[in-house]
């Protein structure tokens, strides 16, 4: 049960990402060729690749949240690991999913704030209380994905990596 929601939300979060990757490199692809060959570049382009950049950033947080594959630099926590493998993952999941939740909490206060004050990106005047949220709800299933990965993880007997979801 537990593992069918992950894989589901690891199937929307892939969907979703590669859809705003997508969109985001045809944006810059046709902006750069707009600009270069028509000498008008496409109104308001930076401010959607950077909303776009986010969105992207906090889809693939969730991804890699699930399957435990974030870039780990090993100088010494092999042998922390050895010494005391579960003491070593509550540690570092612990604190992960700490620092992602305080990451969700701020970004749904300041979505609340934009929301409050009603302001908008510079150029196109998009509502920042949306362009927020979302983040703050890709965010927020991140640490879901996490969380579950954990329970996933525990049950299946020493894997400490979630590859297979």
């Amino acid at each position: 049960m537990v593992t069918k929601i992950l894989r589901h939300i690891v199937q929307v979060l892939e969907f979703f990402s590669s859809i705003v990757l997508a969109a985001m490199m045809l944006l810059t692809f046709v902006d750069v060729l707009a600009r270069y060959v028509f000498a008008t570049p496409i109104f308001g382009a930076t401010e959607m690749i950077s909303t776009m950049l986010a969105l992207v950033i906090f889809l693939g947080l969730g991804i890699a949240n699930a399957k435990d594959r974030h870039i780990v630099v090993e100088l010494f926590d092999h042998k922390i690991r050895k010494m005391s493998p579960r003491i070593y993952d509550a540690i570092v999941q612990g604190f992960s999913i700490l620092a992602m939740s305080l990451i969700v909490y701020v970004l749904f206060v300041q979505s609340k704030e934009a929301a409050h004050v009603g302001s908008t990106t510079i150029v196109l005047a998009w509502p920042m209380s949306w362009i927020t949220g979302s983040i703050a709800f890709f965010a927020f299933l991140s640490v879901v994905s996490q969380v579950l990965g954990l329970i996933i993880g525990k049950s299946d007997q020493g894997n400490h990596h979630l590859e297979d979801v």
